[in-house]
């Protein structure tokens, strides 16, 4: 049987593009015990983004889809990761509604929000406005960060060893609902330049298709 050189060609892009991505992320929920019908993702830079005396910074997002949020809440106040058994100090790079309306502390989340005690290791991110991460929102939350490790310290990159929480509130501020506190699973965040470089191995893949026809 003859095989067409357009079918090779689809194969070999194909090929090329299950190569060139990296691990996708492992999103928690919506059916998990205190998801409440959104989902969660934990991603990490695998190149740590910078370092001083005693950390290692590595940028952290946490993306929070609330297409399908099944609680009472107006809005989400507080979220919180853990990466790490220990953490000297987390900042905020970006946030809903700007990095300007959260302030970003070291420590976890209880029913009253982030406990700013720097303890076990969690970052913590409170807002500063009711009208930032609202819902109902049929879409995606986005929180970055910069998690300063003591040197030496592994991240938590086996499945589900990572830790992701969040607080949902009602208008007067309260929380409603289950506190979010799960599991998740580490993962390498696609960096910009693969997106790149399978385009360019695309294109030459069917430019050396056009010259052979």
């Amino acid at each position: 049987m003859k095989v067409r050189p357009k079918l090779i060609l689809i194969a070999a892009a194909l090929l090329l593009i299950a190569s060139a991505r990296p691990a996708a992320a492992d999103p928690i929920g919506p059916d998990c015990g205190t998801c409440q019908g959104s989902t969660y993702e934990l991603l990490y830079d695998p190149v740590p983004v910078g370092s001083n005396a005693t950390s290692t910074i590595w940028e952290i997002t946490l993306r929070i889809d609330t297409t399908g949020y099944t609680g009472s809440g107006v809005r989400i106040d507080d979220v919180a990761f853990k990466i790490s058994p220990n953490l000297n100090g987390v900042t905020l790079l970006d946030a809903p509604g700007g990095a300007g309306n959260w302030t970003a502390l070291s420590g976890g989340i209880n029913a009253g929000g982030c406990q700013g005690n720097g303890a076990n290791g969690f970052g913590c991110a409170t807002s500063n406005s009711t009208s930032v991460a609202t819902l109902p929102f049929a879409g995606i939350y986005e929180w970055e960060f910069n998690a300063f490790l003591p040197i030496g310290t592994s991240l938590k990159i086996d499945p589900l060893d990572a830790s992701v929480k969040a607080r949902y509130v009602t208008a007067n501020g309260d929380k409603v609902g289950d506190l979010v506190s799960e599991g998740s699973t580490l993962q390498v965040v696609p960096e910009p330049g693969t997106a790149l470089l399978l385009l360019f191995g695309i294109a030459g893949i069917a430019r050396v298709g056009a010259a052979r026809r």
